[in-house]
């Protein structure tokens, strides 16, 4: 089996993963603010805290070149999205660096930062990669979709679209090389049926993320 056919099995459907998103109907609907915007900088910032002590121990477990710089890969880009997120859109937003760590998480993000360790901990190479490389799709779609809308509106810091537009793109790194990660676990006997598992609870896990940042009172 190719395997391009395990990002089949995941099976994603992005334009339904798009309508769904609570967040970016507001945003099409002109009612997006400096106050979503900040529940958005708060569960980004949040999420980013789980998944660099994740990439950090998969790349610990898994030493070998191809998925070490995979994963390595992928830390240096929350690490350069984390410096953003810190020196440029919280302070746009009113945001400082305490209130950023001291701020509860929201019940969605505390499930999928605890979804991203169990991740780090017990999956396979290939199927962490694969996780990985399903979240950005979702994620770099979404944000492409939602910098066009924010920056037609008045409301949005051009700190908040610039975070936004930085996101849009899935780096090639990442969705070629889960590809290679994929090749290579198998060829260490990991098994087929796993590679596939975390995968598929990437999109439900971050619907719920955008629900959580969308609604008022969170």
């Amino acid at each position: 089996m190719p395997a391009t056919e395990f990002i089949d099995i995941v099976g994603l459907n992005l334009p339904d993963h798009l309508i769904a998103n609570e967040f970016l109907s507001l945003a099409r609907e002109d009612l997006v603010g400096e106050e979503q915007l900040r529940r958005l900088a708060l569960a980004e910032f949040h999420s980013q805290e789980a998944q660099f002590a994740a990439y950090g121990l998969l790349m610990s477990r898994y030493p070998h070149e191809v998925p070490g710089s995979f994963f390595a890969f992928v830390a240096s880009e929350l690490a350069r999205a984390r410096r953003r997120l810190v020196d440029d859109l919280a302070p746009a937003l009113g945001l400082s660096r305490d209130v950023l760590r001291q701020t509860p998480r929201l019940e969605p993000v505390r499930h999928l930062t605890e979804y991203v360790s169990w991740v780090a901990l017990h999956a396979g190479a290939a199927e962490a990669a694969l996780a990985a490389r399903t979240g950005f799709v979702l994620w770099c779609n979404t944000c492409a979709v939602l910098c066009d809308v924010l920056k037609e509106t008045d409301h949005a810091p051009e700190a908040a679209v610039d975070y936004i537009r930085a996101c849009r793109t899935i780096p090639p790194e990442v969705s070629d090389g889960a590809l290679d990660v994929i090749d290579h676990g198998r060829t260490r006997d990991e098994p087929e049926e796993w590679i596939t598992r975390s995968a598929v609870q990437v999109e439900p896990a971050l619907r719920s993320w955008w629900k959580a940042v969308a609604q008022d009172g969170c």
